[in-house]
């Protein structure tokens, strides 16, 4: 129920109250005289309340930037989650070292450094690059190679 201030409907005695539409979400309309000050501060709620929807539109999570997003909508399996995992089982451990010999040294040091929690702003401070863009796709590249030879 949301209330809609209509202070261009008439007012008894003087000014002194304004009316007050409640609409449901049935259709139904319920009219109720208030004083002013209540009708302002209905009216201000009003207010944050539509300026809080609108700010929450903003804020949704595309499937495409799960990457960036986290793995609310992955099933876990990276190339993060397989090398740290690699220990457990020895099979796994030599298919994670094929898959790493696949890469070339710069994308395989990346890539670990990726996997052990290091952003790209990290990787490419350490390395003296002035843009993390340039990991950032070595990292995709080899995330990809990665997953095809594993």
């Amino acid at each position: 129920m949301r209330s809609q201030n209509k202070s261009n409907l008439p007012a008894n005695s003087g000014g002194q109250s304004k009316t007050v539409t409640y609409k449901f979400v049935t259709g139904e309309a319920s009219f109720v005289k208030v004083s002013d000050e209540i009708a302002a501060f209905l009216a201000e709620c009003d207010r944050i309340e539509a300026n809080a929807d609108r700010k929450e539109r903003h804020h949704c999570i595309s499937l495409d930037a799960t990457e960036y997003e986290g793995t609310d909508y992955s099933d876990g399996t990276t190339p993060e989650v397989l090398i740290s995992n690699a220990h457990e089982n020895h099979s796994l451990y030599v298919r994670v070292q094929k898959a790493l010999s696949c890469l070339t040294e710069t994308q395989r040091r990346r890539l670990l450094l990726y996997a052990t929690g290091k952003s790209f702003h990290d990787i490419a401070k350490r390395e003296g690059l002035t843009t993390h863009k340039t990991v950032e796709e070595s990292i995709k590249a080899a995330r990809k190679k990665f997953l095809k030879n594993f």
